[in-house]
């Protein structure tokens, strides 16, 4: 792991993603906005079950709706992944505009760790959905 300037050629991921996420943020607050159609969810239709995933889009409109705590309990693991978008946006945001340093760290030795640690959030999530009927 190191903080470092980017190198020539080197993609910058911070813009990129920042972008990314704002363009994202857009378009949900505009449908949320408009009252669109909210996307049902085929698996929770076929089975009765709720799927690892639902409820993401009723946390997402509580979370833009300032209703934080109702957000954690509707889904907890999308309410994790918005804060933490939201911090990586703040640390976007502050490297672009300041020009430093990027943080960099070696992807495969953490690969595995990192891919057993979502795997494992995304069962507890799911647990915690069936548990809560979500």
């Amino acid at each position: 792991m190191a903080w470092r300037r980017l190198r020539p050629g080197e993609l910058d991921h911070e813009a990129l993603w920042l972008g990314v996420s704002l363009a994202g943020a857009a378009v949900a607050g505009a449908w949320f906005a408009l009252d669109l159609p909210r996307p049902g969810c085929p698996f929770h239709a076929l089975t009765g079950c709720p799927c690892p995933t639902c409820g993401a889009t009723r946390c997402i409109s509580y979370a833009l709706s300032g209703q934080f705590g109702a957000a954690l309990r509707m889904n907890p693991l999308c309410a994790a992944v918005l804060a933490g978008w939201a911090v990586f946006d703040l640390y976007a945001a502050t490297v672009l505009a300041a020009r430093l340093p990027r943080f960099r760290f070696e992807t495969s030795t953490l690969s595995v760790p990192l891919r057993c640690l979502a795997v494992g959030a995304l069962l507890l999530n799911w647990a915690w959905l069936v548990r809560t009927g979500v």
